[in-house]
C-alpha cells in the first residue's frame, strides 16, 4: 500500500475554505437567535356616552401590535390609532398587566424602555414627551371636548436594551396587555 501526501499548501487552502464556511454559517444564524420579538394587545373599556375602537397599528386575529425582530439597541416605533365618540367632555387613560415580558425566559424589558406619546384631530390635551405605561391608568388624552368621530394616535417607542437576554421566537416574546379606557363626562 502507498501513501501519498497532499502538499501543504492544498492543506491550507482547504483548511481555510472549511473555516471561511464555518464563519459564514455562525453569522448567517447570529441573527436569529438574537431576535427580541414584542407584542402587545391593547383591550378596550368604554363608559357609557361614547365608543372607542381600534382603527389601525395591529395586525392578525388577536389585533397585536407586533414589533417583530429587534436586536439590542435597536429603537423601533409604532402607532396604534383609536376612533373615539363621546356626547360629553372626555379623556383617554392605558394601563398596562406588566412590563413587556417573556414568561419562558422570565426576562423583562424595563419600563422606561417601552414608553408612549399621543397626538389626534380632537380638542384635547395629549401626551407630547415619552412617558412609561402605569400599572394603574395612565393619561393617554385629558380635556377632550364632545366629539362625533375623532382619531387619536398613541405612537408607542421600544428600544432594546444592550444586555437584553434574547429568545426563540419559535418558542416565546415579550409581551404585555394595555387596556385603553375612555371615560365620558367627569373623572
Amino acid at each position: 500500500m502507498r501513501f501519498r501526501f497532499v502538499p501543504l499548501s492544498i492543506a491550507l487552502v482547504v483548511t481555510l475554505v472549511m473555516v471561511l464556511a464555518f464563519v459564514f454559517v455562525l453569522l448567517g444564524t447570529s441573527s436569529a437567535a438574537g431576535q427580541y420579538p414584542a407584542q402587545v394587545i391593547p383591550k378596550v373599556n368604554v363608559e357609557s356616552g361614547g365608543s372607542l375602537s381600534i382603527t389601525g397599528g395591529t395586525t392578525g386575529e388577536a389585533k397585536a401590535i407586533d414589533f417583530g425582530n429587534m436586536g439590542p439597541g435597536q429603537t423601533l416605533e409604532k402607532t396604534l390609532s383609536l376612533g373615539i365618540t363621546a356626547n360629553d367632555d372626555w379623556h383617554l387613560t392605558v394601563s398596562k398587566n406588566q412590563d413587556l415580558k417573556d414568561s419562558f425566559l422570565n426576562a423583562t424589558i424595563p419600563s422606561a424602555n417601552f414608553t408612549f406619546t399621543s397626538s389626534g384631530g380632537a380638542v384635547a390635551t395629549y401626551v407630547e414627551s415619552s412617558t412609561q405605561f402605569g400599572n394603574s391608568d395612565t393619561a393617554v388624552v385629558t380635556n377632550g371636548s364632545a366629539t362625533g368621530g375623532s382619531n387619536v394616535n398613541v405612537v408607542y417607542k421600544l428600544v432594546i436594551p444592550s444586555g437584553q437576554p434574547c429568545n426563540d421566537p419559535l418558542v416565546s416574546y415579550y409581551a404585555a396587555v394595555h387596556t385603553y379606557t375612555l371615560i365620558v363626562g367627569s373623572p
